[in-house]
């Protein structure tokens, strides 16, 4: 393992390998670990830090730090071995993003209505791009329609879909709904998204994110999360709607349930089915022990 890049070895794994370590980790038994830290937050203005540490089966474990401002953030994994030891430490934005686009295609299937899907990316910016590549393996798109709120990030939409001017025009009757932005305030109203939609969270996973219009959350049918315990100090979006009574955390389901085929995510075509992403930090630490062999 001396002298590897864990980041470029991550980058190099074949797609097959990447969505068997990402639902691997997705789906393990789900275990307190009582004695890792809690995840933690830390806003300060418009700085902020939250830290989440993860241990697999064999008892590796990876602490996954993310860090930024107002409009930028980074990410780095330091990786411990079985016996305490730092094994790597390594920048892990792209990993992240690798995994968590991985965790959008494993989802996407479980939630859908059959048939065709008429798909919308908010986001195109590096997660919205390895997300539209990882629908497009899981699912039969009918089409894909892209907006992104910045408009920089919206200039190149056209190279991932069709482009659209506003998110409201983007959404109207799509069947699945993706949320790749860093955003403030959330992208995405309940008004706006059409009956038996499936919408994925993917980007605000961070202090100070929001993605998801609280009326989403209490509208839905089902609701589910990868990593709901680390979604009760990281995921402002559903602690908001938690704090203000419109949701119950009894009534988030581990998303790892539903890929196990253990809970069905829609009962009937007209259902509001609503994932959110919070916590890559299990996928990084699988693909970076299958990256380095370890």
């Amino acid at each position: 393992m001396a002298g590897r890049d864990p980041a470029k070895a991550i980058a190099r794994l074949r797609p097959t390998a990447v969505r068997a370590a990402v639902l691997a980790a997705l789906t393990r038994a789900v275990d307190p670990f009582e004695d890792l830290p809690a995840p933690q937050r830390v806003l300060r203005g418009d700085a902020w830090t939250g830290v989440v540490t993860t241990v697999d089966d064999d008892g590796w474990r990876a602490v996954l730090v993310t860090a930024g401002g107002r409009r930028t953030a980074s990410r780095s994994c330091t990786l411990i071995d079985p016996e305490g030891a730092v094994a790597a430490a390594f920048a892990a934005d792209d990993a992240a993003r690798i995994a968590t686009a991985a965790a959008v295609g494993l989802a996407a299937p479980r939630i859908l209505r059959p048939g065709p899907a008429r798909v919308t990316l908010l986001g195109a910016g590096p997660l919205g791009r390895r997300v539209a590549d990882e629908l497009h393996a899981a699912i039969e798109v009918a089409d894909l329609r892209v907006h992104d709120p910045d408009p920089a990030a919206q200039a190149s939409a056209g190279e991932i879909g069709t482009a659209v001017g506003s998110a409201q025009d983007a959404v109207r009757d799509a069947d699945l709904i993706v949320l790749a932005t860093n955003a403030r305030d959330p992208v995405l109203r309940a008004d706006w998204v059409a009956e038996g939609a499936s919408v994925i969270a993917a980007g605000a996973d961070r202090p100070g994110r929001r993605e998801l219009d609280y009326r989403l959350l209490a509208e839905a049918s089902f609701a589910a999360c990868d990593a709901p315990r680390i979604a009760r100090a990281l995921a402002d979006d559903l602690r908001d709607c938690v704090a203000e009574g419109h949701l119950d955390w009894q009534e988030v389901t581990p998303l790892g349930v539903v890929l196990r085929g253990e809970a069905d995510a829609r009962v009937a075509d007209g259902d509001l089915v609503v994932v959110k992403l919070i916590d890559p930090a299990p996928a990084v630490l699988a693909l970076a022990r299958l990256a380095l062999g370890v």
